[in-house]
């Protein structure tokens, strides 16, 4: 779940906050304050000096080693002290991104890139990288990677804390072409598998939609980004110019996105009231609301193991509305926000800064939805949601006779 914060101000617009009256305070409060500074002066020195303890490390290190240090040299020690700093969180949705690693994540943001189609996270934990979700058509889907797989191996290179972030510009390929390969160890229910995944262009369609019959619409959701918004209020115009009595959403396999995007999606769906709230560490909410229009239309909503983040806001929300029928196995459990912080123009913090709840108050982070009918599919069926014929797709075999019992009430 991603989302921007507007709270970062520059020096100057920081100095347009300040009115006369502020000036004339900050004037008398400087004329006594003078006086103590001939005292004082030296413990707020010390006292500065020894909470900075990075920068009291960083300026010894530059002044005190025997080789004078290159501009080269002290930004490559400002890197590893700021992903030390992040890492020490050990949470598995922040990262530090220098000029390396900004450079992929921008790659990854693109409407297409080439790799192999993966979405993952470290769990610090259990020092495991995990699978969240292979993308809909990926290689790694058509490989059979599954939501849950516990990568050990990529090429020759196990997978350890300190290796993570290498293993993860190793599988995308760094500058690869589609038709390289890549070989990906994973352990899953304990046994080991291997697949070798050839890297593809990944576009990234993240919405489908058609009817099922001349009552059920279904509209298939890979991903929230910017562009989702629009591909949805089309398929649900579509949809409902067919004639739909019902409506299932498919949120399989999907990773999460743009808190944004997926704000205004579950405002359409659902009645006036609250969506979901905020809390960040401070306690602060911040509450997003939906207004009067809605789909009046029965719904269900497909998840897997694989439904994560902002995807689970959605299933979450309307959950809680009664709104949707939520059918499959429980979800990720993702239920924090990050926002990326910028250090410079090339390198910046993405930072989980705070908590989502649903419209009821509870935070599924590390727990997931439990859907209200829970259905499985086996595992050779789960990496081919995307071509399954629906007789062979149980869950959304299950969606339809529950709409159509919801249709016939």
């Amino acid at each position: 779940l991603t989302y921007h914060s507007n709270i970062s101000y520059s020096f100057r617009e920081m100095r347009k906050l300040f009115t006369k009256k502020h000036l004339v305070v900050t004037a008398i409060v400087t004329f006594f304050a003078t006086a103590a500074v001939a005292v004082t002066g030296t413990y707020f020195y010390l006292r500065f000096s020894q909470y900075d303890v990075v920068a009291q490390a960083r300026n010894l290190i530059r002044e005190h080693y025997v080789d004078q240090l290159s501009e080269e040299q002290v930004d490559k020690m400002n890197d590893y002290a700021i992903s030390a700093m992040v890492a020490s969180l050990e949470d598995p949705y922040s990262y530090y991104f220098d000029a390396t690693t900004f450079d992929s994540y921008e790659e990854s943001t693109k409407e297409e890139y080439v790799g192999v189609g993966i979405t993952v996270s470290y769990n610090a934990e259990q020092n495991q990288m995990v699978v969240i979700s292979p993308t809909d058509g990926s290689p790694a889907q058509k490989a059979g990677i599954l939501p849950g797989d516990v990568v050990t191996q990529v090429d020759d290179m196990t997978v350890t804390q300190d290796s993570y972030n290498d293993v993860v510009d190793h599988i995308r390929g760094e500058g690869a072409a589609a038709g390289t390969s890549v070989k990906i160890h994973v352990l899953r229910d304990g046994e080991e598998k291997v697949f070798d995944v050839t890297r593809d262009v990944i576009p990234v369609d993240t919405v489908s939609y058609k009817m099922l019959d001349e009552n059920l619409g279904y509209i298939r959701i890979s991903e929230f980004k910017h562009g989702t918004v629009d591909e949805f209020s089309e398929g649900l115009e579509s949809i409902q110019a067919s004639g739909a009595k019902g409506l299932i959403i498919d949120l399989r396999n999907n990773p999460g996105g743009y808190a944004d995007s997926v704000l205004q999606m579950t405002d359409m769906l659902l009645p006036k009231g609250t969506i979901a709230y905020l809390e960040d560490n401070k306690g602060k909410k911040q509450y997003f609301y939906s207004d009067a229009d809605h789909l009046a239309l029965p719904m269900a909503i497909l998840v897997n193991e694989g439904t994560a983040s902002a995807s689970e806001l959605m299933a979450g929300s309307t959950q809680a509305y009664g709104a949707a029928k939520i059918i499959g196995k429980k979800t990720y459990g993702k239920a924090v926000g990050q926002t990326p912080y910028m250090l410079t123009k090339d390198t910046a913090i993405y930072l989980t800064n705070a908590r989502y709840y649903t419209p009821k108050g509870e935070c599924i982070d590390k727990k997931g939805i439990m859907p209200d009918i829970e259905v499985d599919l086996p595992d050779e069926l789960k990496s081919k949601l995307t071509t399954l014929e629906p007789s062979q797709d149980d869950q959304l075999r299950t969606a339809v006779e529950t709409l159509y019992d919801e249709i016939q009430k």
